[in-house]
């Protein structure tokens, strides 16, 4: 008596035997049912990992979009308390005022800070005898958070310092505008540095925002000023910061203490700055009494608006930023980022009472206009590639499953004919 494994057809028969009567083949009530398993007929079954992989990436994305919106809402604000901080006669530094927000923002992140030993083998990797770098694959996870925390730290000092600055000769409304500038430069410069492609919608949006710019600076109001150049600074380091970000993000996996390093290396530079500033005051002894002065009376003036500004606005808004720019680009952020103008005259008007001219007016709904039909396209043009990915991932699958049919279906004839043979 001879049996036989293979199935007939998918899903498998019962295992057959030969009789000796007629040396036909019949069911063999004896024998086990038997499924061949995939490492048998090299037959794969579909799986639904990869749909369950793109429906985690989706849904990583959308928190992601989340954070970020909830980031541009948060710096809608921050123009009008800045403001209000240095604009309200007491003669309050911008470079004392930074030291003591970020101070603030440092203090909240401290518990994240990564371990100094891994900021000593950063700066330190230069000392090796050949003078070689090491790679980033080969430091530790504290050091690469210090290499790019300081990196996004040196960005985010130039940004926050020219905006405070030009805050002192411009409106909170045009700074807010002029700022959003940054989502316009963002990426030219993943084209320039990354080589990436500048999409039409890109463009459009890139165009619209320069109209908007402009009947904005010349709304009627007030002419264009110094404190507009030192806006379009600040907007331009924003930029970098934004792209830079991207890459820091996927490198570093612990977002808060990539934002704690960023925070320290943000407050050494302020203080830095405020040193400089009351340099002038005498020896340098004087110069670190003056320093703390100032920063002893932008805290007891403006308590509530530093702590606002240190721990809301830069310690939780940079965490939130770099959490939410691990699941989407550079460039798709800078458009999420374009509405933080839109909520920064928002609180401009309820704040500071300020108001656009006719022109301002028309200027700010172009940019706002143009901010969301970008991302709009931009979404579409995304979940277009997710459909095609997938579609290419059933047909694969579907494949794999017809072959792995015919190789069951042939094992089968081939031992049908082995019997008949006997």
């Amino acid at each position: 008596m001879y049996r036989i494994g293979a199935p007939e057809l998918w899903p498998p028969s019962e295992p057959l035997r030969s009789t000796a009567g007629d040396g036909g083949i019949v069911p063999d009530p004896d024998a086990p049912t038997h499924r061949p398993t995939d490492a048998e007929t090299g037959a794969p079954v579909p799986s639904d990992g990869d749909a369950a992989s793109a429906d985690s990436g989706m849904s990583s994305q959308a928190i992601s979009l989340v954070f970020l919106n909830l980031v541009a809402v948060i710096w809608g604000t921050q123009h009008a308390v800045i403001k209000m901080v240095v604009d309200d006669g007491s003669g309050i530094d911008a470079a004392d005022f930074s030291l003591a927000r970020f101070a603030v923002a440092a203090v909240v992140a401290a518990v994240a800070t990564p371990d100094l030993r891994g900021l000593g083998e950063w700066l330190g990797r230069g000392n090796k005898e050949d003078g070689a770098l090491p790679s980033e694959e080969i430091m530790s996870p504290a050091a690469t958070s210090w290499r790019y925390g300081s990196e996004l730290g040196a960005y985010m000092f130039a940004g926050y310092a020219a905006q405070a600055i030009g805050l002192a000769y411009t409106t909170a409304q045009r700074s807010g505008f002029l700022l959003y500038l940054n989502v316009k430069l963002v990426p030219f410069l993943a084209f320039l540095t990354l080589g990436r492609r500048i999409s039409l919608p890109t463009w459009a949006s890139a165009a619209a925002a320069l109209v908007g710019t402009t009947l904005l600076g010349y709304d009627g109001s007030t002419g264009p000023n110094i404190g507009d150049l030192w806006s379009i600074a600040a907007a331009f380091a924003s930029a970098v910061f934004i792209l830079r970000m991207e890459t820091a993000s996927r490198n570093v996996p612990d977002s808060a203490a990539l934002n704690s390093a960023c925070l320290w290396t943000v407050t050494v530079l302020s203080l830095l700055w405020t040193l400089s500033v009351h340099a002038a005051s005498g020896s340098p002894v004087e110069s670190v009494t003056a320093a703390y002065d100032g920063v002893s009376r932008a805290l007891t003036l403006h308590p509530w608006e530093v702590i606002y500004l240190g721990a809301v606005s830069t310690a939780l808004a940079n965490w939130m930023q770099a959490k939410g720019q691990q699941g989407v680009a550079a460039e798709r952020a800078s458009v999420v980022y374009a509405m933080d103008p839109v909520y920064g005259a928002g609180f401009a008007y309820l704040l500071l009472g300020e108001t656009m001219g006719v022109r301002g007016a028309i200027g700010a709904s172009i940019i706002a206009i143009a901010a969301a039909t970008n991302a709009f396209l931009d979404l579409g043009a995304k979940e277009e590639d997710v459909n095609d990915d997938s579609l290419e991932i059933l047909a694969t699958s579907s494949d794999r499953e017809e072959e792995g049919v015919n190789d069951v279906l042939a094992i089968n004839n081939n031992s049908i004919e082995s019997v008949e043979k006997i």
